[in-house]
């Protein structure tokens, strides 16, 4: 189970659950301690379901509360272990939470696994209670349409007009939440780009003209300048001004797709804008591309540039942007005012050394994943590599898919060493039998042995020019010198 998958709520829930199987006295965690612990857990959608079902959280604790009462007690129990039933509505949970388009585990997510038919809850409890999976789902739908946060989908033709007011309003469903993903740790550190973030923050602080636009080659670390500005937010390294914002990255295909009608783009990208001036400054806008949002730059001639314009302009909403130079020169310079909206800050190809520390920052991460450890001399000849023979690409994004590549190539040939070296090994020892056998003796008069030496010595030399071919000089160490 990985924590970083569940929101702090979450892990509130998880710890108190662990309480509660305490204060009983039972060594294991069971569903219905989970059970408790979500519906106790004030602040929650929980608390929402509940009452649209017209279910107590009360009743919900005391009908578990009774039944785990009948279970077995130890003396005095300090820390209870988690059931297998527990981990499963936990794992369970994981699948809600994908079902439902969020980011992370909620206590919402818990509630709906606890409730599913498999999970481990028992008859008595669900007899008592009388609420089941679907029951939850269709409380949901009836604050959130379901579908409309699996498809984001427009109005259908005919739709009431309340509902189409409900469309409008979930205008920040067409943006990726970043600050929830540096929370659940899915950003690699970000590493010598200190001065990019710091002037990032300064630009942000502004009264006016409070939004940068991060410009330089393709690969360079955009993208990585701004994750490196939301895991500063989620760490508490960032000014009190922007403590506690959100980070919300603009989805630009997610708002034009499904646009049924001529200008219902430029009415979700101005409900959105609106949103995030309601928000009072707590949202700042990611958008990559930046160049997209110009009538020039953006692939159905849309421009959601005159849009935003206004807001820049009095400083009510602050954007990042991020686009190469010569997007920036042929779409956002061409605007005048909206090129005087932003402040431009130029992103640098990372030198040498540079590029070697942020492989070497990331190289854990990329270790885990290929189960394998790079030597102290692959990095630097990453860089060295990509500098001399693709030197067209921008450092460090080149080096990182070469250091990518390689591992991804050790493990296919790590994989097919696996598989030949054990056969190649059995047929050593064939070899060396009928060799024993035809010890003294002409070829002739082996007979069927030579023969048979002779076709077991063919399959090893066609394994063995296999793995010469996958392995090179590795080959001695991979058979343990011996071969």
């Amino acid at each position: 189970m990985d924590i970083a998958n569940y929101s702090s709520d979450s892990r509130a829930v998880i710890r108190n659950a662990k309480e509660v199987a305490a204060q009983l006295r039972h060594i294991e965690i069971d569903v219905e301690h989970l059970l408790i612990a979500t519906v106790r857990h004030e602040g929650s959608e929980v608390e929402s379901i509940l009452n649209q079902l017209g279910k107590s959280a009360g009743f919900i604790e005391s009908v578990a509360d009774e039944y785990l009462k009948d279970q077995s007690k130890k003396s005095t129990v300090t820390n209870p272990t988690i059931s297998p039933g527990v981990q499963e509505a936990l794992v369970q949970a994981i699948d809600e939470k994908a079902k439902l388009f969020d980011t992370l585990v909620e206590p919402e997510h818990i509630f709906i696994a606890i409730f599913d038919p498999k999970s481990k809850l028992s008859g008595y409890v669900r007899e008592k209670i009388e609420l089941t999976k679907e029951d939850i789902y269709r409380a949901i739908a009836d604050s959130k349409s379901v579908a409309e946060i699996a498809t984001g989908a427009a109005p259908r033709e005919g739709m009431p007009a309340a509902e189409g007011q409900k469309e409008i309003a979930g205008t920040l469903r067409y943006c990726i939440d970043l600050t929830n993903q540096a929370a659940a740790g899915e950003f690699d550190p970000v590493i010598g780009r200190t001065k990019e973030v710091q002037q990032a923050i300064q630009i942000l602080l502004r009264r006016r003209k409070n939004s940068p636009v991060l410009v330089g080659g393709a690969g360079v670390g955009k993208t990585a300048i701004v994750e490196g500005f939301t895991q500063a937010i989620i760490d508490g390294k960032v000014p009190k001004a922007l403590q506690n914002v959100k980070v919300m990255q603009v989805d630009m295909g997610a708002l034009v797709a499904g646009a049924k009608y001529k200008g219902e783009f430029e009415e979700r990208f101005k409900a959105l804008v609106g949103e995030v001036v309601k928000s009072g400054g707590k949202i700042i806008l990611f958008i990559d591309e930046i160049h997209t949002i110009t009538s020039a730059g953006g692939s159905g001639g849309t421009d959601a540039s005159n849009l935003i314009k206004p807001a820049l302009a009095r400083g009510q909403i602050r954007l990042i942007g991020a686009t190469t130079e010569e997007e920036y020169i042929k779409h956002l310079e061409k605007d005048k005012a909206l090129d005087r909206r932003f402040e431009k800050v130029k992103v640098e190809q990372p030198n040498f050394d540079d590029s070697v520390k942020i492989l070497k920052g990331v190289a854990g991460k990329y270790e885990e994943h290929h189960k394998i450890k790079y030597s102290p001399e692959a990095l630097p000849s990453a860089v060295k590599l990509a500098q001399r023979y693709l030197s067209e690409r921008n450092l460090p994004d080149i080096a990182l898919d070469i250091m990518d590549e390689a591992a991804s190539e050790f493990d296919v040939k790590k994989e097919m060493a696996a598989q030949k070296i054990p056969v190649m090994t059995t047929q050593i020892t064939e070899i060396q039998d009928l060799l024993k056998k035809c010890e003294g003796k002409e070829p002739g008069q082996c007979g069927e042995d030579y023969d048979k030496l002779m076709s077991v010595y063919d399959d090893f030399s066609q394994n063995l020019d296999t793995l010469q071919s996958h392995w090179g000089y590795r080959l001695e160490m991979q058979t343990g010198g011996k071969a």
